[in-house]
């Protein structure tokens, strides 16, 4: 009698699991509403990244049972993670799509950060019956809500980043915004402080442009305390076309969730958003959609991202984050550099100009910041090097490589996510069939995204890379152990096995422990190469493991130093560069050597300054500024040049080689004062330097425990940078800048629990 109930049992079971299986349909057509058949639909789960490829038939339609799985990514042709669908509860959904390839990368383009444009703005009050002219387009935006109802009174925007400007105008009494504008130009509309909600683009030829916009009005309020945005929600209030109801439950920390504040920072806005969670530990925000946020408690940042840059019509979420304390937050005087922890910024990450293609291996470029005369008491120098961006691989060893890669929530700031997928698509394009690669993603948790196998054909690695999302915390022991394991499988002394970890975010793990751990599989004949990615990450770590893996250790000051890390971390392992190269400056006794930007390493003698040139990889791209004092100078100093000087040893006939440029100063009949340097990359690279010496003094001064001179670093830090950029700082600089802002918080904050106790 047991074993038959214990076979009904088990045959009811299987039963209920049947029918969890979940039937979806998906109906594709064209911008003419007809079928699109034979199309690649490419579906990934998002927690194991399995990865199921069907195609559409000769009707543009696809039918599929789910009998696992939660949550999948969906991938339609070339428009890559365009739908999501949950499955995980079972039953039945049916979707129908447009397959419009062009205004989905439009809609879905990386969008500027606002903060560090300065627009120019164009206020336009214009009647409804405004025409276009011979030279100008016409834009009429009709606000109106589902039920037909207008909206007079409320603020539009078009922002053209392209030309850094914004056109604004209220709605008339029809409900109308009304603009003139340049043609074959495109634009975001901004409706009632809600950004880039929609988008309008301008054609060749003239036009009048009609469209119009689902709006509803507010059934909330804001106001603004202490620089954060204060929400109040009646109970009623309902999600709307332009704002998302975000519900989230918080749990953990000292008071399990409860009566804590929680920070919602808009990306690439300087809105943040603040409420309390209740006595359950819920809390709700109202939020535009089309953006990305950040959560932040008191005592911990980037708990959690909210994505609502895909959301379309009436959004609701509902998501649970967990309250994890910063022990250095917590204790806030710790958040203050010390020299034992001290993270200084690679002047190198952060240079954007391009220097032209070497004619040989590698060559150099010659350019004063600019002119002088009589008034000028320091000359600027730059230096940029630049190697040959073609090269032979070294040998066909193959690879057996492992990215390791942080998929935290704090990897959507600074689209740092895209750039990581980019990066790491290009990375896998440029490998060779036999070689072998395997990606383990991590947050709190990790799990192996593609398991180690030979590139052969790229696609199915490709598609997976495409589906990684950013979300949650930050934990790499368990991460690193499974990338090691995943070299482990293809482990060979004739082939190159390392494994690359990308970290953006700090592990509280004690870097001895997992450095000890990654020691056992280092032993083995595994190497070990780590980027870190802005400012926040586990540096003693990092280089820690680093070191002890025979890598190379990367700083990416933002997200394009994550691309540039990666095609040096490849192309130092595959292709062979000069050894032995060392860059000399030789200059008149009418100069003075005061500093050098870009390097740290210089040795100075009478006349002269040298350094050594490590880690060359093909299409290195580098810059250098060599700051001198002027003693006296006359036009005469023109007579004599500066001399630089590079010297390496070729890597193919073993050969010493010699490049040798000179410059002169350029003397300027001008007699008022003129600027050290009018390079907006020259004022880059000092306003790094800046940061350095001021977290140098900081870490200094913390150590003497005097946090009144480690202050007056930073705000002196701060003023020398608004010198250098009066107006809109490029991206980069703001990061940084900002970062300092927060130094100087946490001084305004200690002072402020002093004057308490």
């Amino acid at each position: 009698m047991k074993l038959l109930l214990h076979f009904v049992f088990l045959w009811l079971a299987s039963f209920s699991i049947a029918q969890q299986e979940f039937a979806y349909t998906l109906s594709v057509f064209n911008n003419q509403g007809k079928p699109e058949p034979n199309l690649d639909v490419i579906f990934i789960e998002t927690s194991t990244y399995e990865r199921i490829a069907l195609k559409t038939d000769l009707s543009g339609v696809l039918s599929y049972k789910f009998d696992h799985g939660k949550e999948w990514t969906v991938s339609v042709g070339d428009m890559r993670n365009c739908l999501s669908v949950k499955t995980g509860n079972g039953g039945e959904a049916s979707r129908r799509m447009t397959y419009d390839v062009a205004a989905y990368l439009r809609e879905n383009k990386i969008r500027p950060d606002r903060r560090t444009i300065q627009f120019a703005e164009i206020n336009q009050n214009l009647p409804g019956t405004t025409k276009c002219g011979e030279n100008d387009a016409a834009i009429i935006l009709q606000l109106k809500d589902e039920k037909g109802t207008t909206y007079p009174g409320i603020e539009v925007a078009l922002t053209c980043f392209e030309s850094k400007t914004q056109y604004k105008t209220k709605t008339n009494a029809a409900g109308q915004a009304v603009f003139k504008v340049p043609l074959n130009t495109e634009f975001d509309i901004d409706i009632d402080g809600v950004e880039s909600i929609q988008f309008v683009d301008t054609r060749a030829r003239p036009t009048t442009i009609t469209q119009t916009v689902t709006f509803q009005k507010r059934t909330f309020t804001e106001t603004i305390k202490d620089g954060y945005i204060l929400q109040s929600i009646p109970t009623s209030a309902k999600p709307s076309f332009s704002h998302a109801q975000i519900k989230l439950k918080v749990t953990g920390g000292k008071n399990q969730g409860v009566r804590e504040d929680v920070y919602v920072r808009m990306l690439k806005s300087n809105k943040v958003y603040k409420a309390k969670t209740d006595d359950s530990g819920d809390v709700t925000f109202m939020l535009p959609v089309r953006g990305k946020y950040l959560v932040d408690f008191d005592f911990q940042r980037d708990a959690d991202v909210i994505d609502l840059s895909q959301m379309k019509g009436i959004g609701f979420q509902s998501k649970s984050i967990r309250y994890q304390p910063d022990p250095r937050l917590e204790n806030i005087e710790s958040f203050i550099p010390t020299v034992s922890n001290l993270i200084l910024y690679d002047i190198q990450n952060f240079i954007n100009k391009q220097y032209p293609e070497p004619t040989g291996d590698m060559d150099i470029y010659l350019n004063w910041g600019n002119k002088f005369n009589a008034n000028s008491k320091e000359a600027l120098l730059e230096v940029g090097f630049k190697t040959r961006t073609k090269s032979v691989r070294k040998g066909n060893v193959p690879l057996n490589v492992c990215f390791v890669v942080d998929k935290s929530g704090s990897m959507h700031g600074d689209d740092r996510i895209e750039q990581l997928k980019k990066s790491l698509l290009k990375f896998v394009n440029q490998l060779q069939a036999n070689d072998i690669v395997s990606i383990v993603v991590f947050n709190q948790s990790a799990t192996v995204a593609i398991p180690a196998q030979k590139v052969g054909d790229k696609k199915k690695i490709l598609d997976v890379i495409h589906a990684i999302a950013a979300d949650g915390g930050t934990y790499i022991k368990d991460a690193l152990s499974l990338g090691f394991m995943e070299i482990s499988k293809n482990l060979s002394p004739k082939m190159i096995n390392r494994l690359v970890l990308l970290t953006d975010g700090y592990d509280s793990s004690v870097p001895e422990e997992l450095v000890a751990e990654a020691k056992k599989y280092i032993q083995k004949g595994m190497e070990l190469s780590a980027i870190g990615v802005g400012v926040d990450y586990n540096f003693a770590l990092l280089s820690q493991l680093a070191s002890a893996g025979g890598g190379l250790m990367h700083l990416a000051g933002d997200s394009q130093g994550i691309e540039n890390a990666f095609q040096h971390e490849l192309e130092s392992i595959l292709y062979p560069m000069a050894k032995n190269a060392k860059l000399e400056v030789l200059f008149d006794n009418q100069l003075v050597y005061k500093q050098l930007y870009g390097y740290t390493n210089e040795k100075v003698s009478l006349g002269r300054m040298e350094l050594e040139l490590n880690h060359l990889f093909p299409g290195l791209n580098q810059m250098a500024l060599v700051k001198f004092d002027l003693i006296n100078a006359t036009k005469e100093v023109e007579q004599k040049p500066v001399v630089v000087r590079l010297t390496y040893q070729d890597l193919v006939n073993n050969k010493p080689i010699v490049i040798e440029k000179k410059t002169a100063l350029e003397w300027s009949e001008a007699t008022g004062f003129l600027d050290l340097s009018i390079e907006k990359e020259h004022k880059k690279v000092m306003a790094i330097a800046i940061v350095n010496q001021c977290l140098k003094v900081m870490a200094d001064a913390n150590g003497a425990k005097d946090l009144k001179a480690a202050e007056s670093a930073a705000r002196s830090a701060l003023e020398q940078i608004k010198r250098l950029f009066p107006t809109a700082k490029p991206h980069e600089i703001e990061a940084l800048v900002n970062r300092i802002n927060e130094y100087v918080d946490v001084f305004e904050t200690l002072k402020k629990m002093k004057s308490h106790n």
